[in-house]
């Protein structure tokens, strides 16, 4: 059986976990599909991956030194006028939200704070800082071509 190598397409499952069992993120219900090597996960998990087969489930274990999620950077702290909020409902703190950027591209800040005209916003990564488990199923390859060589070369 083929196993997992750089630039594959994969079909995965994952979720990932705190030190003390909370899940934090959790995509087991639906498969999501990434490639090797584009950093879809951080780069320690995909590392992980490789060399492995489809079906096996495989636990990467990352700490905070080693920053698969950046450094914590104090610049990503930004105070907003409230009124950039408008779209976005009742605006608490520890609330996820998404923002987009000029060029289109989405990300994601946590409300750290609520006043009447700013609310602060962190765009850091939200596990800087923690020690998490990711937990990943293999599923299978997502191109038919490589499925279609798997199996010919197990008959």
């Amino acid at each position: 059986m083929r196993s997992v190598q750089a630039n594959d397409r994969v079909l995965i499952r994952y979720r990932v976990l705190d030190v003390a069992g909370t899940v934090l993120e959790d995509s087991r219900q639906t498969s999501i599909e990434i490639r090797i090597g584009e950093g879809s996960l951080p780069d320690i998990v995909e590392s992980a991956l490789l060399g492995h087969k489809m079906e096996e489930h495989v636990s990467v274990v990352i700490g905070v030194a080693d920053e698969a999620f950046g450094a914590y950077d104090q610049t990503n702290i930004q105070c907003l006028p409230s009124s950039q909020f408008e779209g976005f409902g009742a605006v608490e703190s520890g609330m996820l939200l998404e923002f987009t950027l000029p060029d289109g591209e989405g990300v994601a800040g946590c409300v750290t704070k609520v006043a009447e005209d700013e609310i602060t916003v962190d765009f850091n990564h939200p596990l800087v800082g923690r020690d998490c488990v990711y937990e990943i199923d293999l599923v299978r390859f997502a191109d038919p071509a490589v499925d279609k060589i798997t199996k010919d070369s197990e008959t």
